[in-house]
């Protein structure tokens, strides 16, 4: 926005100052616009956060629990641990080892999807790298979805084991149910 508007003064030969507060204007806009869905994309994490959690609690699964800086991490009978954190953003170990890496992408704008896609592409071929039997899922909003995002996704096939929507895990009680097996909880 700020190029736009930059633009917009070194071509004008007569800048008059009512210009100058429809430029502003238009900058706080889109400001307002991005924190917005970056807001929506953040509470689409913990909404997803907070069902697996909720599961994990209601089947009696946690023996110990340790808060740290951004995370929490859960640890479960048979040795595993479940990280609720940023990198991935559900981690499942065992013997220090991850077993399956959870990506979330909530944000909305159909614009940033390849963006938010990529990030999540690396963080889940990173767990790939650490552990190649690892099982990775990709949850992304399905309004925010293109068709190259769906592209993209499908020729990915090798380092996305699983991908769900985050409106068919919040709105749709068997794909919850299918994403709880993945995570054996």
């Amino acid at each position: 926005m700020n190029k736009i508007v930059s633009i917009l003064i070194e071509h004008d030969e007569k800048i008059d100052a009512r210009e100058f507060d429809l430029w502003r204007g238009m900058a706080a806009g889109s400001q307002a616009q991005g924190s917005w869905q970056n807001t929506k994309g953040d509470r689409a994490e913990v909404v997803i956060k907070d069902l697996v959690e909720r599961r994990i609690r209601e089947k009696k699964l946690v023996v110990e629990e340790i808060s740290r800086g951004k995370g929490e991490i859960l640890k479960l009978r048979a040795g595993r641990q479940f990280i609720l954190g940023s990198e991935p953003d559900i981690g499942v170990y065992k013997k220090g080892l991850i077993k399956i890496a959870v990506e979330i992408k909530g944000g909305i704008d159909p614009a940033g999807v390849l963006e938010r896609f990529g990030a999540a592409l690396k963080s889940l071929r990173r767990a790939k790298q650490e552990n190649s039997k690892s099982t990775t899922i990709l949850i992304m909003q399905g309004v925010s979805l293109t068709t190259k995002a769906e592209e993209e996704i499908e020729k990915s096939k090798s380092i996305i084991d699983y991908f769900f929507t985050i409106e068919g895990i919040i709105g749709n009680e068997d794909v919850r149910k299918d994403l709880f097996k993945i995570l054996k909880i």
